[in-house]
């Protein structure tokens, strides 16, 4: 049982890059698992190896959904599809594709090919890693409100107009009060008052003289 050491490295982010090893006996399924771990993404959306040249042009395709090529001839699964199969250069190159909301685009090259493999080991193996992978989702969604959030900002909202409309929750003084009393009672002043009682005074002096 040969063993395999790939480099895997981002597309755009040559630096960042790991090698893993792979059995030959081992699937396509279990090098995309050991992936994805090395880098820490979720098992998320579509995945797809495509066996390439040097010039890192697309050739055979091995998926992890069911799909068919351009000549309707079904791609081979990646949980089917064995590594001693469809590696037939030394210098291998595969070009490795994952759809999941943001696509990323990976080179990856056989590095080493080992005649047998290591008994205290436990393949794939993560050999080593460079860098730091980038966040998986490259948008980011705002966060949903729950219905009581939703509720407290509208009733602010509300009151906030209100007092505007009104100069302030507090803003008025007694004279506004008044003002306001005597638009619906026609409520009577001090002054008024006054007057009144000079009249009622007036009336008491003219019936003692008489």
């Amino acid at each position: 049982m040969a063993v395999y050491r790939f480099k895997v490295s981002f597309e755009d982010f040559e630096d960042i890059y790991r090698e893993i090893e792979v059995t030959s006996e081992q699937t396509f399924g279990d090098f995309h698992q050991a992936i994805l771990s090395s880098i820490k993404f979720e098992n998320r959306g579509t995945a797809s190896f495509f066996m390439s040249n040097d010039s890192w042009k697309k050739g055979v395709e091995i998926a992890n959904i069911d799909k068919t090529n351009r000549d309707g001839k079904t791609v081979a699964k990646t949980e089917k599809a064995f590594l001693k199969s469809y590696i037939t250069d030394p210098h291998q190159k595969i070009y490795f594709l994952i759809d999941c909301e943001s696509v990323w685009a990976f080179h990856i090259e056989l590095i080493k090919i080992m005649a047998t493999a290591d008994v205290k080991l436990t393949y794939p193996h993560i050999r080593k890693v460079s860098g730091d992978a980038p966040s998986q989702f490259k948008v980011k969604v705002a966060p949903v409100l729950e219905d009581d959030e939703i509720i407290d900002t509208e009733v602010s909202e509300e009151s906030n107009s209100v007092a505007e409309e009104f100069g302030g929750e507090n803003d008025y003084d007694e004279d506004d009060t008044a003002t306001l009393e005597g638009e619906e009672g026609e409520e009577t002043t001090d002054e008024d008052n006054e007057e009144f009682n000079d009249v009622e005074m007036g009336s008491d002096e003219n019936f003692e003289e008489n």
